[in-house]
């Protein structure tokens, strides 16, 4: 029996292949550092406020909202890692007039602050409408109270005119507090991500 022919080499064949192993690993290696980019809980989309509701006491204005996608990875990250951060809401009341320029009769802001005490292992939340700081160990519920405002009071009704058309705006932005600079390079926030700002939210009602 003759020996077995070894199967002669197409140069061709053999760059043809190369190529594309060499295009499989540049696709593995983009793929990977995509998903180093956007690791696992990522934002859904983009920083908003909502669920915008404004009605009255018998004596005050009161909002209600709350602060969607505001929490990047590097912030959750930080947070966790003892890093003070605060939720502020800038709050504008102005007077419709119509064929006029609206007449702004109230500027303002909501802060809300939120620190995680890595000996107790709890979050400490500073919300001024409570009148008092409040702790849970979890993050989740943290994090949701931190971004709402619950029927917070804006201003007095004695400063509304009755029977004329309002709106109210507001945004919200989520910042790091400041710390001292040697923390920037043991904790995991910063690089231009250390503050997010949502857009103008308005809504109009009627006293």
């Amino acid at each position: 029996m003759r020996p077995a022919r070894a199967r002669e080499t197409d140069p061709a064949r053999a760059a043809s292949l190369g190529l594309a192993s060499a295009r499989r690993r540049w696709w593995a290696a983009l793929l990977t550092a995509l998903l180093l980019l956007c690791p696992a809980g990522a934002r859904a989309g983009e920083p908003e406020v909502r669920d915008l509701v404004v009605t009255n006491s018998s004596r005050e204005l009161l909002l209600f909202l709350r602060v969607a996608d505001i929490f990047t990875p590097e912030m959750v990250g930080g947070i966790k890692s003892g890093l003070p951060v605060s939720l502020c809401f800038d709050i504008v009341v102005k007077l419709v007039r119509e064929g006029w320029m609206d007449k702004e009769i109230y500027q303002g802001q909501v802060r809300h602050g939120l620190r995680y005490d890595t000996l107790k292992q709890e979050y400490r939340l500073q919300l001024p409408e409570t009148g008092q700081e409040t702790e849970t160990a979890d993050f989740d519920q943290a994090r949701a109270r931190l971004a709402e405002l619950n029927g917070v009071s804006v201003l007095p009704l004695a400063r509304l005119l009755p029977d004329r058309q309002y709106v109210l705006k507001v945004r919200a932005t989520l910042a790091q507090e400041a710390e001292p600079s040697f923390l920037h390079f043991l904790l995991p926030f910063g690089g231009g991500l250390d503050k997010v700002t949502t857009d103008w939210r308005e809504t109009r009602f009627r006293f």
